[in-house]
């Protein structure tokens, strides 16, 4: 029978490069009889060199496994078992498992089995579900529930999670997601430790955000993580879509897309070789020579641009729904599944964004979508919630309101009504204007009211039907609205000046 020694080397060789090109003449079922005859009680917590590896990191970070091994798969059982089961000395010297040990990085044996590896890609399934099983055994023991949410929660030197390392690894499938997230969901109510879901690393990133930064991630992989964010567990939409998501998602477009972009530079002619360095994609978009859509020669970005837009949607939608939630926005505007409108629903959305959408889909400014209503009416009912704000040099945490409001050259209305003027005169499915919907969700006077009257002069004597009031009427009986509205509007209603 082969010795401790023997298995400790075959360990510390199995995860080098020289080990893919050299099969190890040990196989997982010697290597399973030695540890289920051994003496030595701290064989699962002992580690090797200085990377301070147990050898359960070693088994998840070996390049000798498959996941279909039930040899392998039991070896991984009795190292985690054989640490459960150790003295109360022990547990309180290296804690209840050595799920939970850290290697010289912060790494658990969890980090190394869901990081981002393509050959790993058929692994997890049976690692997930023995490490969920004995995580129940822990938790038996301990008389908590929480104990899988506590091995969610471990961080490396760099504050990431395992979330991090599985949203970094597509080729792990949306199954393995899915039984992990619902297990962190499961495990979650007992509340005794925040949601693994929104633990941010040293960066502010979330799990969803390392998943939205891949490159070949598609809207479904993101959504597989996105889906578990219930509104319960009090998530803004500016925690799920902020500044730095945003920017680190359009980077990764430019950047996976380098030979488009040159061809778009090209096309559109706008700054010499020298001065594309100093440009971003967001100053040629709200370029003053470019206010309308007509100018701007979208066709060498067309292509790339339906591989980001499926990863924007859902976010879209996870925003959308959040901020209905946060602010108690009623179900009167239901969340629609057309992609500028939807955009046009969520409050601050850079409008950088949703120009590059519109330019994509240059019919959907003045499309009625399935409940009856253009993006303009959705951009005049969409409430913020209370935002926090940052100071201007923790840039990479700001928020989206105050992307809005410092680096955008317009208000979405504004976009809207400068690409779309006769969305202005669009009843939406009750009815109503634009000019009432700006007007009963007290909109600010200068960048959406004048701008609506300004496209529509007509609709300053529309009656609202669902009031039967004018417009200085209807912004009369509103509790909140301005003195300086209400006069403006009463002064531009012609058949009140006549009177």
């Amino acid at each position: 029978m082969i010795s401790l020694e023997d298995v400790f080397e075959f360990y510390s060789n199995s995860s080098s490069f020289r080990a893919s090109l050299e099969p190890s003449n040990l196989t997982w079922k010697e290597i399973l009889e030695c540890l289920q005859h051994s003496d030595a009680g701290d064989f699962a917590y002992a580690t090797i060199g200085s990377d301070k590896k147990t050898l359960l990191h070693y088994h998840f970070s070996s390049s000798n496994i498959t996941g279909e091994d039930n040899d392998a798969i039991a070896v991984a059982r009795i190292l985690i078992e054989r640490s459960i089961d150790m003295c109360e000395s022990t547990v309180q010297e290296h804690g209840d498992s050595v799920l939970t040990v850290s290697d010289r990085c912060g790494r658990t044996p969890l980090h190394d089995l869901l990081r981002h590896a393509s050959f790993r890609q058929h692994l997890h399934i049976r690692y997930v579900e023995l490490i969920i099983e004995m995580s129940a055994r822990v938790d038996e023991k301990r008389k908590t529930s929480f104990y899988w949410n506590e091995l969610m929660l471990q961080q490396n030197r760099w504050g990431c999670t395992p979330l991090h390392m599985m949203a970094e690894n597509p080729p792990i499938g949306y199954l393995v997601v899915s039984l992990v997230l619902k297990k962190c969901n499961d495990t979650w109510e007992s509340r005794c430790l925040i949601h693994p879901l929104l633990q941010s690393d040293n960066h502010g990133n979330l799990p969803i955000h390392s998943a939205c930064y891949e490159a070949d991630t598609s809207g479904q992989w993101i959504e597989a993580f996105v889906g578990f964010l219930d509104s319960d567990y009090k998530v803004t939409y500016d925690t799920v879509f902020t500044y730095e998501c945003l920017c680190q998602i359009l980077e990764s477009f430019i950047d996976d897309h380098h030979e488009e972009f040159k061809q778009f530079w090209n096309d559109n002619n706008w700054w010499s070789s020298e001065e594309r360095g100093r440009v971003s994609l967001q100053q040629i978009l709200s370029s003053d020579d470019n206010e309308r859509l007509d100018d701007i020669d979208w066709s060498s970005l067309r292509t790339p641009f339906d591989d980001l837009l499926p990863k924007l949607r859902v976010l879209l939608i996870a925003a959308a729904k959040s901020n209905m939630y946060h602010t108690h926005q009623t179900q009167e505007y239901e969340i629609s599944l057309e992609s500028v409108h939807l955009a046009s629903s969520v409050p601050n959305v850079p409008t950088c964004i949703l120009q590059m959408m519109v330019l994509h889909d240059q019919s959907a400014l003045l499309r009625t979508d399935e409940h009856g209503r253009i993006p303009l009416h959705y951009a005049l009912v969409a409430t913020p919630g209370n935002q926090e704000q940052y100071s201007r040099e923790d840039s990479f945490r700001l928020n989206l309101a105050y992307w809005s409001a410092n680096d955008e050259s317009r208000s979405l209305v504004q976009f809207i009504l400068d690409n779309a003027p006769r969305g202005a005169e669009i009843h939406d499915v009750d009815g109503r204007l634009p000019i009432h919907l700006a007007i009963a969700n007290n909109r600010d006077l200068s960048s959406v009211v004048l701008p609506i009257i300004a496209a529509y002069p007509g609709s300053i004597s529309a009656i609202d039907p669902c009031t039967n009031l004018k417009p200085f009427l209807l912004a009369a009986s509103h509790d909140n609205a301005s003195l300086d509205l209400i006069f403006r509007l009463a002064v531009l209603e012609p058949n009140l000046i006549n009177a």
